[in-house]
């Protein structure tokens, strides 16, 4: 796959948004702006990071305090592969071996890879997992900046962040801080559950 190939971030993006559990509630004209508001928020942020502490993603976990840990243990269920999590209390991020020496077998096999020297995928799965941490440090965390309206009784409603908006953010933050070619959504299609 050359680079022009590579679907662009919005197309990656708003694949992702179409997963959203939320998504019939969110009317056809809001998706655009909606995506465009994810990418630019990881974007922004990674710039902002970048400027203060640089773009290795194991130093800036280090220098904020947030423990990362290599686990060997298969985190995915059904088809969904995890590679790495972030929780908020305490702050950590785990990375889950089996998986990220699968994806990096991948890489190595794919022109994605190979094209652009990306072996590795570990810092791309830590910087996105590093998003996570600083937007859940905010006031306002990105999927509750962006609601939808599940039901409601006259001026009474009941809303529902968006998940998908946040993993958007995430990946489009792995990319500018590590100065990717592609959105990091782009990895998933390079690897599938054992």
């Amino acid at each position: 796959m050359k680079a022009r190939e590579f679907p662009d971030a919005r197309t990656l993006a708003l694949q992702q948004l179409r997963t959203d559990p939320q998504i019939n509630r969110i009317p056809a004209e809001r998706q655009d702006p909606l995506v465009a508001a994810a990418l630019e928020d990881g974007r922004v942020l990674a710039g902002e990071v970048r400027s203060h502490l640089g773009a290795d993603p194991a130093f800036i976990a280090s220098s904020c305090g947030i423990p990362v840990i290599d686990s060997q243990a298969e985190a995915g269920f059904g088809s969904t592969i995890v590679f790495a999590e972030y929780s908020t209390r305490p702050p950590a991020i785990t990375l889950y071996a089996p998986a990220l020496d699968r994806m990096d077998a991948a890489l190595a096999a794919s022109p994605v890879g190979r094209a652009h020297g990306i072996l590795r995928s570990r810092p791309v799965f830590l910087a996105h997992e590093l998003y996570h941490h600083f937007d859940c440090s905010r006031s306002v965390p990105l999927a509750r900046r962006h609601r939808v309206r599940l039901f409601g009784v006259g001026r009474w409603a009941w809303t529902s962040g968006l998940t998908s908006l946040p993993e958007i953010a995430a990946g489009a933050f792995a990319q500018a801080l590590l100065g990717l070619p592609f959105h990091p959504k782009l990895l998933d299609s390079l690897v599938s559950r054992p």
